[in-house]
């Protein structure tokens, strides 16, 4: 897909920003100013942003560096719009910017959570999941970006970020994935590599850890996870989002049939496998694809033995007569 084509009928402008978010511009007459990028960091500004530097750790000679740098219009809170400024580019003064950052950092970068199956793990109890499940995608031939503090990469490639993430440096990996060609990105969502609200604008297909469960009563109920609950960072879930437990007996997924025709491919005593494999499986990959894939891959295999090296999990014993 080309992301040429793919965003040129997205126009970020200021009009947008104040008539969709219930902001207010100093300067009127610029509604039809428009972004080619936000900026969170100054470092980051480039010619054409919009930088919108976190409350409220900001100075007016932060902002004229920005101005100078070019940015097309700062983003501050409505609590500042009362202040005298010496600038002379818009200020776009906005309740909750923090919350709304991601949904515009979306919008002008076309949903590049639609393009790809979103798999999140939330909290740490639940982190050793994310490594083993991009492996698992990436030997049933999935281009695969893995988000973890510890080892971010893009189709293998290692990336340079800085964390915790916020929405708005998030949305710009997802982009960049889409752009590469992944086709499956998977997230740690946990305090050293999120920070809060950072998945907001962000779309999950299937999730998994104890805070998600704890949020629902049901999977696929008309209940839908609420994305302003900070455990979940904001991300954006609806019906079609599948939960998967974070146990030895995943739920509803992991059934006596899967485990008996698994069992001898991989130590199904470790819930990190087991738990991959539940989401693998309700992403539609057949039980068929997981036996053949792993029984011949020497990755996997690989990352499943640094993962016994590693301490905190118990291996458990089991048969082939229990689920």
């Amino acid at each position: 897909m080309n992301r040429l084509a793919d965003i040129s009928y997205l126009r970020l402008t200021i009009g947008y920003i104040v008539h969709t978010f219930g902001a207010v511009c100093d300067k009127p007459f610029a509604s039809c100013v428009t972004f080619t990028s936000i900026a969170t960091k100054l470092e980051e500004v480039t010619q054409g942003s919009l930088f919108v530097p976190p409350p409220p750790m900001f100075e007016e000679e932060e902002l004229l560096k920005a101005q100078d740098i070019g940015a097309y219009a700062i983003g501050l809170e409505k609590s500042e719009e009362k202040t005298e400024r010496s600038l002379d580019i818009p200020i776009i003064y906005m309740d909750n910017w923090r919350e709304n950052l991601g949904l515009i950092a979306s919008f002008l970068l076309a949903d590049p959570s639609l393009k790809m199956a979103m798999f999140a793990c939330f909290s740490m109890d639940s982190k050793g999941v994310a490594p083993i499940l991009a492996s698992l995608l990436h030997i049933l031939g999935n281009p695969v970006c893995l988000i973890d503090c510890d080892n971010s990469s893009i189709l293998g490639r290692p990336l340079e970020l800085s964390y915790p993430l916020d929405a708005v440096d998030l949305q710009k990996v997802e982009a960049q994935a889409v752009e590469e060609g992944a086709s499956a990105m998977v997230i740690s969502a946990n305090p050293s590599t999120l920070s809060r609200l950072a998945l907001t604008g962000t779309h999950i297909d299937v999730c998994t850890g104890n805070k998600v469960l704890n949020l629902v009563t049901k999977p696929g109920s008309s209940q839908t996870l609420r994305p302003q609950e900070e455990p979940l960072y904001g991300a954006v879930f609806d019906n079609s989002t599948r939960i998967v437990a974070h146990t030895l007996d995943p739920l509803e997924v992991l059934d006596k049939d899967v485990f008996n025709q698994l069992i001898d491919v991989v130590p199904m005593g470790k819930a990190a496998v087991r738990t991959a494999i539940s989401m693998a499986l309700s992403a539609g990959i057949t039980t068929a694809s997981i036996r053949k894939a792993i029984s011949i891959s020497e990755d996997f295999q690989k990352s499943l033995a640094d993962l016994e090296k590693e301490k905190g999990e118990p291996e458990e014993s089991h048969d082939k007569d229990k689920s």
